[in-house]
């Protein structure tokens, strides 16, 4: 449990959503420039600057938010197809032991009957045992999930609960409410060599294809509860949300609109104070390194 929590804290191991396949061979477009934004010359003396709301005019409004996410044009799915909403943690169990199973199959196919083949029943047995003990429940106890950008993502003393499983190094994380399957959640690494681009506008824009639709893009407003950038859609049955957790990492959220439509009832204990605290609030920053200190006392100049 010591070992999990600690990888809870520093969540460096992240995944790659496993249900858009095909969209991830998609080629990138080059990054956008500000370069229209640039000014072509100092503004005339007594002029407005480029942008600027002429004198005695108000500024332009920004636009305002959709009231809802866009319908997606092809259906939201999540791999493994056994995976429904509502399902518990017994039957999500039973899902992995198959996945992990079949994560195994080539090593098996090369190891030899003996100890070879018992080391490997050893470490698949393990695996799933692991998943298993995962289970993080959101008690009255807080715990270290709390400093991490999934903060947001439940609440305490709700009946609610978290497994989460690592495969090659990356990982998923399921979120249940009264031991009912409610919300899947892959965090992505974004960079160079990423099939998701360098930044949070280029995997939108590869979601935005792979759905067919432009989402809505929502800014960050820690007041209501939304602590990053959010672009989101909907089907018929599933929300999903590509969230900015910046530092080179988004999320893709999947959640059962049926839940999230009684989160207010489900939800019926309120937690004191801000939901999200400070760390939460400032993990998407990028914090410049502080200088480094002077010394408290000046060389001794040449006699």
């Amino acid at each position: 449990m010591n070992s999990f929590r600690n990888r809870m804290a520093s969540h460096a191991k992240r995944f790659g959503i496993l249900s858009l396949g095909a969209a991830l061979a998609l080629s990138l477009g080059a990054a956008v420039t500000p370069s229209d934004a640039l000014a072509q010359g100092a503004p005339a003396k007594g002029a407005p600057a480029k942008g600027a709301p002429a004198k005695g005019k108000p500024a332009e409004k920004k636009a305002a938010v959709a009231a809802e996410a866009p319908t997606t044009k092809k259906a939201v799915s999540i791999q493994p197809a056994e995976l429904a909403w509502g399902i518990d943690k017994k039957r999500l169990a039973t899902i992995y032991d198959k996945v992990i199973d079949d994560d195994y199959k080539a090593r098996y196919q090369k190891a030899q009957p003996g100890p070879q083949m018992d080391r490997l029943d050893a470490e698949v047995a393990e695996k799933k045992s692991e998943f298993r003990r995962s289970q993080v429940d959101f008690g009255a106890v807080p715990n270290g999930l709390d400093a991490t950008p999934l903060r947001s993502e439940y609440s305490y003393s709700n009946k609610e609960s978290m497994l989460q499983i690592e495969r090659a190094g990356k990982t998923r994380y399921f979120f249940f409410i009264n031991d009912k399957l409610w919300k899947i959640i892959d965090a992505v690494k974004l960079g160079e060599k990423s099939a998701w681009g360098k930044t949070f506008p280029d995997a939108s824009s590869i979601l935005n294809k792979h759905y067919g639709v432009d989402g809505r893009v929502r800014p960050a407003d820690a007041a209501n509860g939304l602590v990053f950038q959010e672009v989101d859609w909907k089907s018929a049955q599933t929300q999903v949300r590509a969230v900015d957790w910046g530092n080179d990492e988004f999320a893709i959220v999947f959640q059962d609109s049926a839940t999230v439509s009684q989160l207010g009832t489900l939800r019926k204990n309120k937690e004191a104070g801000k939901v999200v605290d400070a760390k939460v609030k400032d993990a998407g920053v990028k914090k410049e390194p502080a200088p480094p200190a002077k010394d408290a006392k000046k060389p001794a100049g040449k006699k």
